[in-house]
């Protein structure tokens, strides 16, 4: 009796594993696959039209409704209304706070419903999503190291810093997917936040 690949690992998180030829993009890369840049990223949203604003909120909306952002990246919370637009991740109202501690050169994190967003930004957060982000951002990682909505405040902390600061289980060595280049992106960013005085960086990280 045959069957297909994915029919040997039905758990959801084994998903990568129906695949073996797909590749597990970097962030960088797949918002270059979209004609994206980490620049594209720093408007303030009071820059933004109305209209804009509601276009890309009806793609936002599509977007949390969607199997593979129902739940939290980090913590498996039901029903996530924060993301980190340049991680392309939806998470939740805890997680967003460490995501905030991380610095705007890691994470810059918005609110689904409250902050204005261009309708480029809510493209790319349905593109990549939490499913695909996690495949390359906990592609090597235990098991047992993902914290659940329950875990403390402190464990939260410290394995968002390893999943995204540290880099601890990133995908390595699908050709572009290598953590040399993801720290190099990383470097960059923050040089350029640097040069940005904290009440700038403040307002754009909002």
């Amino acid at each position: 009796m045959s069957f297909s690949p994915c029919q040997a690992f039905p758990d959801r998180s084994l998903r990568w594993a129906c695949s073996p030829v797909r590749r597990m993009t970097s962030p960088q890369d797949h918002m270059a696959e979209m004609g994206l840049d980490t620049a594209d990223f720093n408007m303030s949203g009071s820059q933004i039209s109305k209209d804009e604003k509601d276009k890309a909120q009806k793609i936002l909306d599509a977007s949390v409704k969607l199997a593979d952002n129902r739940h939290c990246a980090d913590c498996n919370a039901l029903g996530p209304r924060w993301a980190s637009m340049n991680l392309g991740i939806f998470v939740c109202l805890n997680c967003s706070g460490i995501h905030r501690r991380l610095g705007v050169h890691i994470s810059k994190v918005k609110s689904v419903t409250l902050d204005g967003w261009k309708v480029k930004w809510a493209q790319w957060m349905k593109q990549r999503g939490n499913v695909k982000s996690n495949e390359y951002w906990e592609r090597n990682m235990p098991t047992h190291k993902k914290p659940n909505e329950n875990a403390s405040s402190m464990a939260l902390e410290e394995f968002i810093r390893a999943k995204y600061e540290r880099k601890e289980w990133v995908a390595i060595g699908g050709g572009k997917d290598d953590k040399k280049k993801q720290e190099e992106e990383d470097r960059k960013l923050a040089e350029k936040m640097q040069k940005v005085s904290p009440c700038t960086a403040h307002k754009r990280a909002s």
